[in-house]
C-alpha cells in the first residue's frame, strides 16, 4: 500500500506514481506470464483470473507463495527468493529478529517494501546498507552485490521518500570496497560486514545511538584506509578536527529543513573536503586495532549535533554503545516471552515485534538545560517538548497503536505527546507526517489512536501527555470544517458539513473530488469509525453531549444499499453513483473494492449484522469473501497497481490481507458470532502470509507486523477507545506478557497445533468468559492467566 496508489495521487493520471515504463512492463508480463515464473496469469490488463481455492486445497496451492529457499520455487511471481538474516537458530530474542524481512520488494510487487534497518527503538535516525543508489527509493536489494554504502535514512516507505539522508563509503588506497551477503551482517542493533576488494578486506562495524552512530573500521595493515561521507544538497566543513555537514535534502513535508551532522575523528586521521564529499583517511599500519569514528546528527544546529555526540558517544568504546543498543532492544522485546508448537515461528513473532518498534520516530533532542526541544516541521522553528514523525494513521490506527497500548503503554504516552505537539504547531492533527504533513491518504484516523490513549488515560493505564489538548485535536476533526489552506495539505475532513447533515460524503462534491477523488464511500466509513472512537473518548472525559452526537453520526449507515448488501458511493442528490461492480477497485473505495469494505463498521457490529439480514446471512457473506475468485477490475485506478497483484497472489479470494482495509474483517466476524469461520481463517492467514522473511504486501510502519503480534496472542482491538479485545485463535502455545507497573499476564493455549485451532472456551483466572471479547482493563489491572481451550473440531457451525 502506498501514497501513489492509495490516497489521491494514483487516481489522478497526472500525478500517478507508477511510471509509464512500469505500467508497460506489467502489461508485458501479463501477456507472457510464464516469464514471471508463475503458473497463473497474474497480470492481465484488466482482470486477474486465479485458481479458485477452497479450504481443502488451500494449503497445497498456496505453498509456492510462501516457500523460501531450499530448492522450492521462490515466493515472488518472478521466482526470486526473499533474503534470510540468520542461518542459525538462536534463543536470544534480539537474534530472532530478521532485519531483512520484507526487503526483497520493488514497485511492482511488495513483500513488505521495507529496509534492513539498524536503529534504536523509535530511533531519531535509521541506518541501512544501500546497494542500488540509482534505483530511486528502492535503494536496497538483498540480491545485489554492490559497492558498500551505509545510508543514514528517515524513509518510512518508498512511497513517501527520504529526508535528511547521507551516505558513508569505505575503501582503501582510493578504491571503494564491496559486500556480497547481508544474511549474517545485520542485527537490529548492529551492522558487521567484512568488505572486500579482490583479496583485501575491511572489517566494518556500526551500532546506533539515539541521534547518531558509532563506527569501528579495521583496515589491512598494508593499506591506507578511508571513509567517504556524501551528502545531497549540502556541504561539509572542518572545524578544529571535527567534520560538520549540513544537508537540506528532503522529498516534502519539511519547512525550513536542514539535517546537521557532526563527526568526531580519531587522532591520526586526515581530512579532505570537496563540496558534498568528505574523505577521511587513516594511515597504515595500525595492526589489530580498529579506528573509532563517532557520528551524531540534529535537526536543530551543528551545536546541537555536537551536544548529541557528547551526550551519547563521547568517552565510550564500540562495545559500550553496542551493549546499550542491545539492552534497549532486549528490554522491549522481552516484554513478550512466547512459545509455539512449531519453534520456528518464534522468529516470525520477534521479527514482527521488532519491526513494530521502529515507528513512529522520536524527533526531540536534549537542550542545554536538560529539557526536550525539537525542530518543528510545521513552523520551521525550534519548539519545546517532544515530537514524532514518519507514520500514517490510515494504516497505523488499525493494529499498531492497539499493540503499543497492550505491551508498551509507557511508550504510547510519549508518542501521543509528540502528536499533540504536531497538532498545536500546525492547528490540525497530521494524517501522514514525514517529517511534517504529507498529502497522502484519506480520513482522520489519528482520531482513533489519540482517542484510545485518552480512554486508557482516564482508566489510569497511559500517561505522559495532555489529555485535554489531545481531545481538542480529535474534536476539531469531528466538528470544524477545514479552510482552504488545511484542505490543500489534506488536513481535516472534506465535506464535513454535508456529512454531518446527510450522513455520508457525496461523490460529486467538488472539494471531495479535488481532495479524495473516487474514494467517497470509503471516506464516509472512515469518518464514521473516527466518530465512534472520539465518542468513546468524549464519554470517558464526561463530555456526554459530544459523545451522544458522535455516536448517532457513526451509526447512520446512509451509504449502505440494502438491495445489494454493499456500501457504495452516493451523490449529493441521494442517488447511487453508477452501477456497483463489487470487484472494481476505486469507484468510491480507497485501495480496494466494495467487497473489501463490505463489513467496515467495526464500531456497530449489531447494526452491521442487521443490515445484512441477520447472523446466518452475515457469516455466509464473510465466507463468500474467502470462497470467491481473486478476479479484479482496475476501475478508477486506470492501471494495475501492486496491491491488486498482491491481493490476487495471496490465494484467499477477495480477502486482500496484503493491505489494511480487510485487517479487521475476521475480528468483525468473530464479534458477530462467526467464530469458527474466523478462527479457521485467522490461523491460515498467520501461517501462510507471515513468514520470517516476508509479508504479503507493504508492512506500513508497524501496522501489518502489529496485526500479527496481536493475532498470534489471540487478541485484537477492533475499535480503538473500546475496552473490548476481541478473542481470536492464538498461534502461541504460551505467552507471558510483562509490562512495567502491571501484573504479568500469561496466555495459554494448550493443545494448540496446526490442526487444533478452534477455540472451545476461554477463561480468565478460572472464570469463563461469556461473549466474544475480554476487557483490556481487566487484563491490565489483574493480569493472571488467560486460558484458551483448543480443539481440532469447531465449537459451532458458524
Amino acid at each position: 500500500s502506498h501514497c501513489g496508489s492509495r490516497g489521491r495521487a494514483c487516481l489522478r493520471s497526472s500525478n500517478a506514481v507508477m511510471s509509464a515504463f512500469n505500467v508497460l512492463l506489467l502489461h508485458i508480463i501479463a501477456a507472457f506470464p510464464e516469464s514471471a515464473g508463475s503458473k497463473t496469469r497474474l497480470w492481465p490488463k484488466e482482470d486477474v483470473h486465479l485458481h479458485r481455492v477452497g479450504l481443502e486445497d488451500h494449503h497445497a496451492d498456496h505453498h509456492a507463495f510462501v516457500q523460501t529457499r531450499g530448492g522450492m520455487k521462490g515466493n515472488r511471481p518472478d521466482g526470486r527468493f526473499v533474503a534470510k538474516a540468520d542461518s542459525g537458530e538462536s534463543t536470544a530474542l534480539l537474534d530472532s529478529a530478521n532485519p531483512l524481512i520484507g526487503t526483497d520488494s520493488d514497485s511492482s510487487f511488495s513483500h513488505g517494501n521495507t529496509l534492513p534497518i539498524v536503529a534504536r527503538p523509535f530511533g531519531f535516525n535509521h541506518w541501512a546498507p544501500q546497494t542500488s543508489p540509482f534505483a530511486g527509493r528502492w535503494w536496497f536489494n538483498p540480491n545485489v552485490a554492490a559497492e558498500f554504502q551505509l545510508r543514514c535514512t528517515h524513509q518510512p516507505s518508498p512511497w513517501i521518500g527520504d529526508y535528511g539522508h547521507f551516505y558513508i563509503k569505505a575503501g582503501a588506497d582510493g578504491v571503494p570496497f564491496s559486500f556480497r551477503d547481508w544474511s549474517t551482517a545485520l542485527k537490529p542493533h548492529l551492522l558487521h560486514a567484512s568488505l572486500h576488494r579482490g583479496e583485501s578486506n575491511i572489517d566494518f562495524k556500526m551500532t546506533p545511538s539515539m541521534h547518531g552512530a558509532m563506527l569501528s573500521v579495521a583496515f589491512e595493515k598494508s593499506r591506507e584506509g578511508e571513509l567517504e561521507f556524501h551528502i545531497d544538497d549540502g556541504e561539509w566543513k572542518n572545524d578544529k578536527g571535527t567534520l560538520f555537514g549540513r544537508t537540506t535534502a528532503n522529498e516534502g513535508g519539511a519547512n525550513q529543513f536542514a539535517m546537521y551532522i557532526a563527526v568526531a575523528l580519531p587522532k591520526g586521521a586526515s581530512l579532505q573536503l570537496s563540496g558534498n564529499v568528505a574523505r577521511v583517511r587513516f594511515p597504515s599500519p595500525r595492526p589489530d586495532q580498529p579506528w573509532p569514528v563517532r557520528v551524531a546528527t540534529s535537526f536543530i544546529s551543528h551545536k546541537q549535533a555536537s551536544k548529541n555526540l557528547e551526550d551519547e558517544l563521547a568517552g565510550k568504546d564500540f562495545a559500550a554503545v553496542a551493549s546499550e543498543a542491545r539492552n534497549e532492544w532486549d528490554e522491549l522485546l522481552s516484554r513478550a516471552k512466547v512459545e509455539f508448537h512449531d519453534a520456528s515461528r518464534t522468529k516470525v513473532f520477534y521479527s514482527n515485534l521488532q519491526r513494530s518498534l521502529l515507528y513512529p520516530r522520536f524527533l526531540q533532542e536534549k537542550a542545554e538545560d536538560g529539557s526536550w526541544v525539537h525542530y518543528s516541521a510545521s513552523t520551521g522553528q525550534v519548539m519545546p517538548g517532544k515530537a514524532v514523525a514518519d507514520e500514517g494513521f490510515w494504516d497505523a490506527y488499525r493494529a499498531h497503536y492497539p499493540m503499543l497500548s497492550l505491551l508498551y503503554p509507557d511508550k504510547l504516552g510519549e508518542l501521543v505527546d509528540g502528536w499533540v505537539s504536531a497538532y498545536l504547531e500546525s492547528g490540525w492533527l497530521p494524517t501522514w507526517a514525514s517529517p511534517g504533513q504529507r498529502n497522502c491518504m484519506v480520513g482522520t484516523m489519528g482520531d482513533c489512536s489519540l482517542a484510545d490513549a485518552i480512554v486508557k488515560s482516564s482508566q489510569g493505564f497511559v500517561s505522559g501527555f495532555d489529555v485535554e489538548k489531545a481531545f481538542a485535536a480529535v474534536r476539531k476533526d469531528a466538528f470544524e470544517s477545514p479552510d482552504q489552506q488545511a484542505l490543500s495539505q489534506d488536513l481535516g475532513r472534506p465535506a464535513l458539513d454535508f456529512y454531518v447533515q446527510h450522513g455520508y460524503v457525496p461523490s460529486d462534491d467538488s472539494v471531495v473530488r479535488a481532495r479524495a477523488a473516487d474514494q467517497s464511500a470509503a471516506l464516509t466509513l472512515n469518518y464514521k469509525v473516527a466518530d465512534a472512537c472520539i465518542a468513546r473518548a468524549a464519554k470517558a472525559l464526561g463530555k456526554d453531549k459530544d459523545a451522544e452526537i458522535l455516536t448517532k453520526r457513526s451509526t447512520n449507515h446512509q451509504n449502505f444499499d440494502a438491495s445489494i448488501n454493499f456500501f457504495r458511493p452516493k451523490r449529493m442528490d441521494r442517488s447511487w453513483d453508477g452501477t456497483l461492480d463489487p470487484i472494481e477497485w476505486g469507484h468510491g473505495f480507497t485501495e480496494g473494492n466494495a467487497i473489501h469494505y463490505r463489513f467496515y463498521a467495526p464500531h456497530d457490529i449489531t447494526g452491521l449484522v442487521q443490515l445484512h439480514g441477520g447472523q446466518a446471512k452475515f457469516c455466509s457473506r464473510v465466507q463468500d469473501m474467502f470462497s470467491a475468485s481473486g478476479n479484479f477490475h482496475v476501475g478508477t485506478y486506470y492501471q494495475v497497481i501492486h496491491e491488486m497483484q498482491e491481493a490476487a497472489a495471496t490465494g484467499f479470494g477477495q480477502y486482500a490481507h496484503n493491505n489494511q482495509p480487510v485487517h479487521d474483517v475476521l475480528y468483525i466476524a468473530a464479534a458477530a458470532g462467526c467464530k469458527s469461520l474466523a478462527q479457521r481463517y485467522l490461523r491460515q492467514v498467520m501461517a501462510k502470509l507471515y513468514t520470517k522473511d516476508s509479508w504479503s504486501g507493504d508492512e506500513d510502519t508497524g501496522e501489518m507486523s502489529s496485526w500479527y503480534v496481536l493475532s498470534s496472542l489471540g487478541l485484537f482491538s477492533l475499535l480503538p477507545g473500546s475496552d473490548d479485545l476481541i478473542l481470536g485463535s492464538p498461534e502461541v502455545s504460551k505467552a507471558t506478557l510483562t509490562v512495567p507497573g502491571r501484573p504479568p499476564l500469561t496466555i495459554e493455549a494448550s493443545g494448540n497445533s496446526d490442526s487444533s485451532f478452534y477455540v472451545h472456551g476461554v477463561n480468565l483466572n478460572g472464570q469463563e468468559i461469556q461473549g466474544p471479547s475480554v476487557q483490556y482493563s481487566k487484563l491490565a489491572r489483574a493480569g493472571g492467566t488467560l486460558k484458551f481451550s483448543m480443539s481440532d473440531k469447531p465449537a459451532s457451525k458458524l
